[in-house]
């Protein structure tokens, strides 16, 4: 394993300078190897922050979880989770932890019966061709009137003209 003292008296100074070199690549590789895996611990905190963020975010979307569950799942992301997140998404965790604060066990149908969605500006097409229905029938600022039908005695501009064309055939078009 070690040489003997007369060896090392005989050394090459030419390999003793090569050594260093060596030794120095180790180190580098070393480093960088764990470099490498600091940056790999940072990247898996992210992922397990948006995992944790899904799943809670799953577990309100379900009516069969309890909100003690719910407001677990969200205080536990808020204490554990956060690191790296965007600010929207903690604020939606603090607003949920009190909403479901605010509530017990017992409320979980009052909960769900008081969290009203909004209705849609337009509700979903029946088909991609039909047009989609009206929504307000009456402006509300406005009196309601009805809408006249068109008078078959009010011909459009140019009508003579063109009965006159359509009666006479094409030669009158020519003479014209």
């Amino acid at each position: 394993m070690f040489a003997p003292r007369s060896t090392l008296s005989r050394a090459n100074p030419a390999s003793i300078a090569r050594r260093p070199a060596w030794a120095v690549r180790l180190g580098l590789s070393v480093l960088g190897v764990s470099g490498l895996s600091a940056c790999g611990a940072s990247i898996h905190a992210l992922y397990e922050g948006d995992v944790r963020f899904e799943h809670c975010m799953a577990l309100d979307d379900n009516p069969d979880v309890k909100s003690t569950i719910r407001t677990a799942c969200w205080d536990e992301w808020l204490k554990f989770y956060t690191f790296g997140q965007t600010r929207d998404r903690i604020e939606y965790a603090k607003l949920r932890t009190r909403q479901l604060k605010g509530g017990s066990d017992m409320d979980d149908a009052a909960l769900a019966a008081n969290e009203s969605h909004p209705t849609e500006a337009v509700p979903e097409p029946t088909t991609a061709l039909a047009p989609p229905p009206m929504m307000l029938v009456v402006d509300a600022g406005t009196e309601a009137t009805p809408v006249k039908a068109s008078d078959d005695s009010t011909a459009p501009p140019g009508t003579d003209c063109t009965s006159t064309c359509d009666t006479s055939g094409p030669s009158a078009k020519r003479n014209a």
